[in-house]
């Protein structure tokens, strides 16, 4: 509940929430199935921005979109802790742009891999998103001298990584680990960039941030839709 009060003070955290959770809606209403034991169907998920085995603006869609209500849970608790904690520290700008940027590149990287070893297959989620977060913000923290906060960081990242490459070892889940590690890395260098300049991100830096942030995601589900069953 503490996390819920704080919320406000991450207001691009809680946009993000919230243009998750609508994604998730329209789903739901346009598929006619709330999907909590078993997941959308590939054609709900493709349909609504699910990227597949092939370079396209699914890259950055793709983490936007959920699979069922434990997937969409899972991932805003965690997307709304790291917000509260890393938001303001960061920049907003920087992190909505991390968010994106680190979606994209993390699906580009599971892309890659599909494609070398001939297997595509759909891929959705913010958790490549919010690795990169994870990243920027622990690479940030441990730079700045706020240690504890990046140890902390640094222990959520490895126990999303053993949780992830377990499950998809025993053939629990189909975990997209390369958009886990995708993320993670770009989101490394992002916070290594933050750390040169520690002092508040300027006015103007975080007003383009958000700014070309949107619009890039604006292109990409406009993109995905009228580009029919390619994106």
């Amino acid at each position: 509940m503490n996390l819920l009060r704080r919320l406000p003070e991450a207001p691009v955290t809680l946009a993000l929430i919230v243009a998750n959770l609508l994604v998730f809606g329209l789903m739901v209403v346009t598929s006619g199935h709330f999907p909590l034991a078993n997941g959308f169907d590939n054609r709900t998920l493709y349909f609504a921005g699910a990227s597949i085995g092939v370079p396209s603006w699914r890259w950055v869609t793709a983490a936007f979109v959920h699979v069922n209500v434990l997937h969409i849970f899972m991932n805003m608790w965690v997307l709304a802790q790291i917000g509260v904690l890393a938001e303001r520290a960061i920049g907003r700008g920087l992190f909505l742009a991390t968010y994106v940027m680190t979606g994209a590149t993390g699906n580009l990287l599971g892309t890659v891999l599909a494609l070398a070893r001939d297997r595509p297959q759909l891929s959705a989620g913010a958790s490549g998103a919010i690795m990169g977060l994870f990243g920027v913000a622990a690479v940030f923290a441990w730079l700045t001298g706020q240690r504890e906060i990046a140890r902390a960081l640094a222990k959520n990242v490895l126990f999303v990584l053993v949780i992830g490459f377990a499950a998809t070892a025993g053939g629990t889940i189909a975990v997209d680990n390369a958009a886990h590690l995708g993320g993670l890395v770009v989101g490394a260098a992002a916070g290594l960039g933050r750390a040169r300049w520690p002092r508040p991100a300027p006015r103007l830096m975080n007003a383009l941030l958000i700014g070309g942030s949107l619009v890039i995601v604006a292109v990409a589900f406009v993109v995905v839709r009228l580009g029919g069953q390619v994106g």
